[in-house]
């Protein structure tokens, strides 16, 4: 008797077959974004399939940000964008988070990544990007004297304009992203005693430590901010 356990192999189903086929054809070049796809008919007897499974892989194809479809029409070829490939990890996310171990999970990689964007900003910063740093510091400042939710808003603004001056769209969308993930987190934070005080004098330093081009500054100002927001939260969740 084999010391194995011999499984039945999976078959890929139709629809699936088309998908990497039409996924190759995109990879080698011989589709390009805005070119048309053929007919669902004429996808049809290329692949010698039902219209169920060729709108199947239309539909698998739309939702990885390839392709376009629209009513009546051709499908088109499209480029995937950040923002798309960010927002398909959205419902994985919202579940990850319901537990705590996957909201300190989280907490970690978006102290990795502003700690990144911190420090590049300060290698990269041009006056034009201080400047607009300065202005979002400045209406932080101004929040602090007007409702919690306010200043939250300007201080995700804050956060969001240092890794706008990566210009790397994937970190753009990643940050979006983990701003909506963690909005509980942030609301939560903002209302404890102290708290906007002590997160607007950390965006103090950290827009210092930018503006002198001081990259190991800004990342340890960043750290230690992002730090002491961790605390916030899980004191606030021990608060009855």
């Amino acid at each position: 008797m084999s010391e194995f356990t011999v499984r039945p192999v999976r078959r890929r189903k139709l629809y699936e077959e088309i998908v990497e086929h039409l996924e190759q054809m995109m990879f080698k070049g011989k589709l390009a974004p805005g070119d048309l796809l053929p007919s669902e008919r004429e996808l049809m007897e290329m692949f010698g399939v039902g219209r169920p499974s060729v709108r199947e892989a239309l539909f698998a194809l739309q939702r990885m940000g390839l392709v376009a479809v629209r009513n009546g029409e051709r499908a088109y070829v499209t480029r995937p964008s950040a923002e798309r490939l960010v927002r398909e990890l959205s419902g994985a996310a919202r579940h990850f988070l319901a537990h705590p171990e996957g909201v300190r999970e989280f907490q970690q990689a978006r102290r990795m990544l502003e700690c990144l964007m911190a420090r590049h900003a300060a290698e990269q910063a041009d006056d034009t990007d201080i400047a607009e740093l300065a202005a979002a510091l400045a209406e932080n400042e101004r929040a602090m004297a007007d409702s919690f939710e306010e200043f939250a808003r300007t201080d995700v603004a804050f956060h969001f304009r240092i890794t706008q001056i990566s210009g790397n769209s994937l970190f753009i969308a990643m940050h979006t992203a983990a701003v909506e993930w963690l909005s509980e987190q942030r609301l939560a934070t903002v209302k404890a005693k102290g708290s906007m005080q002590d997160a607007f004098a950390a965006h103090q330093k950290i827009f210092n430590a930018i503006a002198d081009h001081r990259p190991e500054e800004a990342a340890q100002a960043m750290a230690t901010h992002l730090d002491q927001v961790v605390q916030y939260y899980w004191e606030s969740r021990r608060t009855p």
